[in-house]
Protein backbone atom coordinates (compact mmCIF):
# COMPACT_ATOMS: atom_id res chain seq x y z
CA UNK A 1 0.00 0.00 0.00
CA UNK A 2 1.11 3.49 -0.47
CA UNK A 3 1.10 6.07 2.38
CA UNK A 4 1.41 9.56 3.18
CA UNK A 5 3.20 10.32 6.29
CA UNK A 6 3.46 14.21 7.26
CA UNK A 7 5.28 14.16 10.39
CA UNK A 8 8.05 16.99 11.30
CA UNK A 9 9.83 15.10 14.02
CA UNK A 10 12.75 13.57 12.42
CA UNK A 11 13.02 10.77 15.42
CA UNK A 12 9.47 9.62 14.59
CA UNK A 13 9.58 9.70 11.07
CA UNK A 14 12.58 7.22 10.88
CA UNK A 15 10.47 4.96 13.49
CA UNK A 16 7.09 5.18 11.28
CA UNK A 17 9.32 4.82 7.95
CA UNK A 18 10.63 2.11 9.49
CA UNK A 19 7.66 0.02 11.11
CA UNK A 20 5.57 0.80 7.12
CA UNK A 21 7.84 0.12 5.05
CA UNK A 22 9.04 -3.54 7.18
CA UNK A 23 5.56 -4.36 7.24
CA UNK A 24 5.75 -3.55 2.93
CA UNK A 25 4.13 -0.35 2.47
CA UNK A 26 5.90 2.82 -0.04
CA UNK A 27 5.92 5.49 2.26
CA UNK A 28 6.07 9.19 1.03
CA UNK A 29 7.31 11.59 3.74
CA UNK A 30 6.51 15.06 4.36
CA UNK A 31 7.61 17.67 6.89
CA UNK A 32 4.66 20.60 6.98
CA UNK A 33 0.77 20.53 6.94
CA UNK A 34 0.87 22.62 3.32
CA UNK A 35 2.77 20.29 1.20
CA UNK A 36 1.30 17.18 3.14
CA UNK A 37 -2.35 18.36 1.99
CA UNK A 38 -1.08 19.73 -1.14
CA UNK A 39 0.19 16.29 -1.87
CA UNK A 40 -2.95 14.48 -0.60
CA UNK A 41 -4.92 16.26 -2.89
CA UNK A 42 -2.67 15.89 -5.85
CA UNK A 43 -2.04 12.17 -5.64
CA UNK A 44 -3.85 8.92 -4.83
CA UNK A 45 -2.75 7.38 -1.48
CA UNK A 46 -4.12 4.13 0.94
CA UNK A 47 -3.86 5.75 3.55
CA UNK A 48 -2.56 9.40 5.19
CA UNK A 49 -1.11 9.67 8.39
CA UNK A 50 -1.08 13.45 9.57
CA UNK A 51 0.78 14.75 12.92
CA UNK A 52 -1.62 17.13 14.57
CA UNK A 53 1.16 20.00 15.47
CA UNK A 54 2.69 20.67 11.88
CA UNK A 55 4.54 23.91 10.87
CA UNK A 56 2.82 25.92 8.70
CA UNK A 57 -0.75 24.03 8.69
CA UNK A 58 -1.89 21.93 11.64
CA UNK A 59 -2.90 18.53 10.47
CA UNK A 60 -6.69 18.72 11.64
CA UNK A 61 -7.11 21.65 8.95
CA UNK A 62 -5.30 20.04 6.11
CA UNK A 63 -7.46 16.96 6.82
CA UNK A 64 -10.69 19.26 7.20
CA UNK A 65 -9.21 21.17 3.52
CA UNK A 66 -8.81 17.27 2.33
CA UNK A 67 -12.84 16.31 3.06
CA UNK A 68 -13.66 19.85 2.08
CA UNK A 69 -12.45 19.02 -1.38
CA UNK A 70 -13.93 15.53 -1.73
CA UNK A 71 -10.94 13.34 -0.74
CA UNK A 72 -12.56 10.52 1.20
CA UNK A 73 -9.78 7.87 1.53
CA UNK A 74 -8.62 7.18 5.08
CA UNK A 75 -6.45 9.94 7.79
CA UNK A 76 -5.41 9.21 10.70
CA UNK A 77 -3.95 11.64 13.16
CA UNK A 78 -1.24 11.19 15.13
CA UNK A 79 -0.75 13.52 18.10
CA UNK A 80 1.21 14.18 21.57
CA UNK A 81 -1.85 15.45 23.24
CA UNK A 82 -4.47 13.04 24.17
CA UNK A 83 -6.76 15.74 25.68
CA UNK A 84 -10.39 15.09 25.01
CA UNK A 85 -10.83 18.72 23.18
CA UNK A 86 -7.83 17.86 20.82
CA UNK A 87 -9.40 14.33 20.09
CA UNK A 88 -13.03 15.73 19.42
CA UNK A 89 -11.32 18.46 17.52
CA UNK A 90 -9.37 16.09 15.22
CA UNK A 91 -12.23 13.84 15.01
CA UNK A 92 -14.72 16.57 14.09
CA UNK A 93 -12.26 17.68 11.38
CA UNK A 94 -12.18 14.32 9.69
CA UNK A 95 -9.76 12.06 11.09
CA UNK A 96 -10.65 8.40 10.83
CA UNK A 97 -8.73 7.72 13.96
CA UNK A 98 -6.65 9.19 16.38
CA UNK A 99 -3.27 7.53 17.50
CA UNK A 100 -1.48 9.29 20.63
CA UNK A 101 2.37 9.25 20.94
CA UNK A 102 4.47 7.71 21.98
CA UNK A 103 2.73 5.11 19.40
CA UNK A 104 4.08 1.19 20.06
CA UNK A 105 4.94 -0.51 16.28
CA UNK A 106 2.10 -2.74 16.78
CA UNK A 107 0.05 0.35 17.32
CA UNK A 108 0.59 1.61 14.10
CA UNK A 109 0.77 -1.38 12.40
CA UNK A 110 -2.80 -1.95 13.55
CA UNK A 111 -3.88 1.30 12.58
CA UNK A 112 -2.80 0.56 9.01
CA UNK A 113 -4.05 -2.58 8.79
CA UNK A 114 -7.71 -1.09 9.89
CA UNK A 115 -8.23 2.08 8.26
CA UNK A 116 -6.44 1.25 5.06
CA UNK A 117 -8.16 1.55 1.65
CA UNK A 118 -5.97 -0.61 -1.06
CA UNK A 119 -6.71 1.10 -4.21
CA UNK A 120 -8.24 -1.16 -6.86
Amino acid sequence: MRVLLVEDEPLNVQLFTDVLTDAGHEVVVLRDGEAGRDRALSEEFDLCIFDVHLPKLRGDDAVRALRAAGKLGPVIAISSSALTDEVQRGMAAGFDAYLTKPISPSALRDAVRRYATPRS
